[in-house]
């Protein structure tokens, strides 16, 4: 296959420049490495301190061992999509599942909290008498698990309230309540037979999910993280550690047998205050575009939502500088769809990163198909070079949480100890290597190369949703 041109000039001197800011080095892997591990341990000590990590207390106390059985439901409200699932966990490593996926309307994202969780419990009804008419007609209520994927303040297994919305919610009735009480409220009111038992983050799902259908082939499972439309991650930490919890609550829990709690980190937020994060000029513009500036700018450096974001400002900078689409004569002549913000997604960077085709006619037809937008083969290369550099420093970073918390958990002590990390989300799924990219990275950290090797990231399908299902029965573990 015949290679496709190299830049030359002002072109190919402007794009190294980017590709050179998109750069991660060993140097800065290590030192955002120790600053995750101070962040996360000052997060599980004091509560409100805006250098540390939240560090959730899930009140999560089991990990489940693969025997469980039961039928349950699990909803999972994220970044774009509402789920609502049947999960029949066989008791043997095994799950069957129903589930129902509905995309969220873009106006109750920003509606009021009232408008956004009728509609939820409406879809739930719906799926409940399709696919449970028994429980229907007998009246017995249903168990069922609540993903719910943004920052809550979780104050016992079936209650939390929400603190802030991030991606592209945005609902400020709902800052500061219940969002289990809030759906219980609207599902009684229709008199849908079920009952909300427990509240789970996606990435304590996705632990649960990994823990269960894994069965210690490749070591325990240490870690559940998303890379998708955002990213966060979730661990196992000993109680004595989680300082921030009560002293009464800690003893209650250590009567009953409870050594460890499942941590929900929210390590989107990681380095707010951008003490070691790169940052570019177009990172500072996302920023300011998305619907919590100045929060979770770890994921908006991460996530699928942002990645495509990062490099349309970039194209248009290229455009307001002479290199690129001088065909338009002005910006207002630039393709709608270039000129609005989202519209370039993820899905077409995977395309871009792996283009092999000549003269990159495969992203010619994808860019013109997206956004209307022609392009010339020097175009082409300049946007696929762009979206590889994106995507290495996306999934550099990535690898920071993970190999803080194998650090800080002294996971990998012991000789030739194997672990798991349970993965979930769109991109660790499906962009092309991202997970080889994020290993490499691992292995510069000071986890190294031996380290890298004892490690095992594996998909956690439909993580979110039987790690709901899971957590409902959390207290029969």
């Amino acid at each position: 296959m015949p290679e496709p041109p190299m830049l030359t000039g002002e072109v190919r001197t402007r794009v190294e420049d980017i590709e050179k800011q998109f750069s991660v080095s060993e140097e800065f892997l290590k030192k955002a490495v120790s600053f995750f591990i101070e962040c996360a341990d000052k997060g599980l000590k004091v509560r409100n301190d805006p250098e540390a990590l939240l560090m959730i207390p899930t009140f999560v106390t089991s990990i489940p061992t693969g025997k469980e059985k039961g039928v349950l439901l699990a909803i999972d409200l994220g970044g774009t999509n509402f789920r609502v699932v049947s999960v029949a966990l066989n008791g043997d490593h095994t799950f069957d599942l129903v589930q129902a996926k509905n995309p969220i309307p873009v106006d109750l994202m920003k509606g009021t909290s009232d408008e956004l969780f009728r509609w939820m419990a409406e879809k739930i009804q719906d799926f409940v008498k399709e696919n449970h008419s028994n429980a229907v007609e007998s009246g017995n209520r249903l168990k069922m698990g609540f993903t719910f994927s943004f920052p809550i303040d979780q104050t016992s297994l079936d209650s939390g309230t929400l603190t802030r919305w991030s991606k592209h919610f945005n609902i400020p009735d709902c800052i500061g309540k219940d969002v289990v009480k809030l759906l219980q409220y609207h599902l009684d009111a229709l008199k849908v037979p079920v009952v909300v038992s427990a509240l789970a983050n996606d990435t304590v799902g996705t632990l649960l999910a990994r823990s269960y259908t894994g069965a210690d082939k490749e070591g325990k499972t240490k870690i559940g993280c998303i890379f998708g439309t955002g990213t966060n991650g979730a661990y196992e930490e000993d109680l004595n550690n989680i300082t921030k919890l009560p002293q009464n609550v800690r003893d209650e829990l250590k009567a009953k047998g409870v050594r460890k709690m499942v941590i929900n980190t929210e390590w989107g937020s990681f380095d707010n205050k951008l003490r070691v994060l790169p940052n570019t000029k177009w990172d500072e513009q996302v920023d300011k575009l998305s619907p919590n500036p100045g929060f979770h700018l770890f994921e908006k450096r991460v996530s699928g939502m942002f990645m495509g974001e990062i490099l349309r400002q970039i194209l248009l900078d290229l455009y307001r500088e002479g290199l690129v689409l001088q065909q338009y004569r002005t910006e207002e002549k630039l393709p709608h769809r270039l000129r609005t913000p989202w519209d370039l997604d993820t899905e077409a960077m995977s395309l871009f990163e792996i283009d092999d085709s000549t003269d990159l006619k495969a992203s010619e037809l994808k860019l013109e198909q997206m956004l209307r937008l022609p392009t010339t083969v020097e175009e082409r290369v300049v946007i696929q070079r762009l979206t590889r550099a994106i995507a290495h420093r996306s999934s550099s970073l990535a690898a920071v949480p993970i190999s803080a918390i194998l650090l800080k958990s002294h996971a990998l002590d012991g000789h030739n100890v194997n672990v798991d990390v349970g993965a979930d989300g769109s991109v660790v799924e499906f962009y092309p290597g991202f997970r080889t990219m994020m290993r490499d990275a691992i292995a510069q950290t000071q986890l190294g190369p031996k380290g890298e090797r004892r490690l095992h990231v594996n998909i956690a399908k439909d993580g979110s949703s039987v790690g709901a299902a899971l957590c409902a029965l959390s207290s029969e573990f």
